[in-house]
């Protein structure tokens, strides 16, 4: 080193330098090829991921509506499996382009396209004709049980193909950590190495090499924990700079990815609650109105009876298949409600002469005590009348159903502050403070409601969008065995 000159003393140190800085950089990039590679393929394993469940979605969704129409015969079923079945090819479709490049998985997605068209032309097809002349066969343990085997075909394919993928998954997260720290410990021996050359190559080459090249070591060793909300300053020359850009080009990506990722298992999460709600709810409040409809329906054409009994029979099939078409008036409500498709019909009307026709139309079979207190004079709003008509028979039915028998309901009506003010009071169990925030809610029951009498859950939330379409507000004061009042709130010049 002594004998060299001074150029040759440069050209060493800077070639040197530069081998280090090479070692930096290409460690660096193949650390960062190495992670774009594992987002690929992580990526391709979710779309896969994503397909399989969404074909095992539709999987349900045929499950379910064949389910739901041998145990009802109710056409929308029919439209559910139908909806289901279209969508069907074209997710299979998917699922096989996805793994057409592997052998076991494109076989797996293959048998469940076999078992899906079996299910669909072997068994549901069948099923459903049969059900239109003979309920009792399709809903028989043999047909069940067929249902069963045939479901449990397919999900146990869905399911090898999910775990293959959960696996191949952890081993490339696996292999993308060892490589970033593979990465990590090749640039901290280089950045030493560096450091102890830069001190004799000036403090340009530190300023311009070492410190970035550190920062983005530091930062990938954050991303290898998880945190891929690092960015490195983008400073430094030539492969540095680079290097720094495509670093903070990657952690972007992966933070993206990310958080699509979440957003996506969040949705698929709520919407198998809300289907696992949604199921829940129907087959607990159709068994009972239905076993009386079809009970009382068999007597009467089994056996001849008295004309004031067949009638009495027959009001409480009246009865019960009103409370059915309210259940599916509450879900189809709150469909249109969710997809932004409920559509207000205005038009003046009396708001006094609608409350007074609810009131009768309630009370006029109830054991109940009404006190309706209106004005004298017509109160004309502008607005949907059979909507309004809804909320104000929803909170009547409320007071009635929540309240002991022979209890008074007062019903106020009155002008406020320019608006029209209807109030609804009983002398039930009342609700708890607990739940005075989510009585409005989608499906939500207090826990005392919901073990002593039953309901959807329902009627409120479609009051309270009903309501604030108007241009209203809806509240409630309550408290534990002492009564609630529920009070509307709309404005008369809309």
């Amino acid at each position: 080193m002594r004998r060299l000159s001074l150029v040759g003393r440069v050209v060493v140190l800077a070639a040197t330098v530069a081998i280090v800085v090479v070692l930096i950089v290409a460690g660096a990039l193949v650390a960062i090829i190495s992670l774009r590679h594992a987002q690929v393929r992580e990526s391709r394993a979710k779309d896969v991921t994503t397909a399989t469940l969404r074909v095992e979605n539709i999987a349900f969704d045929l499950e379910s509506s064949l389910r739901g129409y041998t145990l009802t015969g109710s056409p929308r079923f029919l439209v559910l499996f139908g909806d289901a079945r279209k969508a069907m090819p074209a997710a299979l479709r998917h699922l096989e382009t996805l793994v057409r490049d592997d052998r076991e998985q494109l076989r797996r997605a293959q048998a469940t396209n076999g078992f899906l068209h079996d299910y669909v032309t072997d068994y549901a097809v069948p099923v459903i004709n049969i059900r239109r002349f003979s309920p009792s066969i399709a809903r028989s343990s043999v047909a069940s049980d067929e249902d069963k085997r045939r479901a449990r075909d397919i999900r146990g394919t869905l399911g090898k193909i999910l775990a293959v993928e959960q696996t191949r998954s952890a081993a490339r997260a696996a292999h993308a950590r060892n490589l970033a720290r593979t990465a990590i410990i090749v640039g901290v021996i280089a950045l030493a190495l560096s450091a102890a050359i830069v001190l004799l190559f000036g403090a340009w080459v530190a300023r311009a090499v070492a410190a970035p090249v550190r920062r983005t070591s530091e930062a990938a060793a954050q991303v290898a924990a998880g945190d891929f909300d690092v960015r490195v300053e983008e400073r430094g020359a030539g492969e540095v700079g680079a290097l720094v850009g495509a670093f903070n080009s990657m952690t972007r990506a992966l933070e993206h990815g990310r958080q699509e990722l979440i957003e996506q298992n969040e949705r698929l999460r709520e919407s198998e609650e809300h289907k696992r709600d949604l199921i829940s709810m129907v087959s607990h409040e159709i068994r009972t109105p239905l076993a009386s409809v079809c009970g009382f329906t068999s007597l009467l054409l089994e056996r001849e009876f008295e004309r004031d009994e067949e009638r009495r029979y027959l009001e409480i099939i009246d009865q019960q298949a009103r409370r059915l078409a309210g259940i599916a008036g509450d879900f189809l409500d709150v469909q249109l409600l969710e997809g932004g498709g409920l559509k207000l019909d205005r038009a003046p009307f009396d708001l006094v002469e609608l409350t007074r026709e609810q009131a009768h139309l309630f009370f006029s079979h109830s054991s109940h005590a009404l006190e309706l207190e209106v004005p004298d004079t017509p109160l004309v709003v502008n607005g949907d009348r059979d909507r309004i008509a809804q909320v104000i028979g929803n909170l009547l039915s409320n007071a009635i159903k929540y309240s002991p028998a022979g209890a008074e309901v007062r019903v106020l009506l009155e002008l406020e502050d320019g608006g029209a003010r209807l109030s609804v009071v009983d002398e039930g169990m009342g609700i708890s403070a607990d739940d005075h925030g989510r009585v409005f809610e989608k499906f939500y029951r207090g826990s005392d409601a919901a073990s002593a009498i039953g309901g959807t859950g329902l009627g409120l939330a479609v009051a309270r969008e009903i309501v604030t379409s108007h241009g209203g507000e809806i509240g409630v004061e309550s408290e534990t065995s002492r009564g609630s009042t529920f009070t509307v709130r709309l404005p008369v010049d809309f």
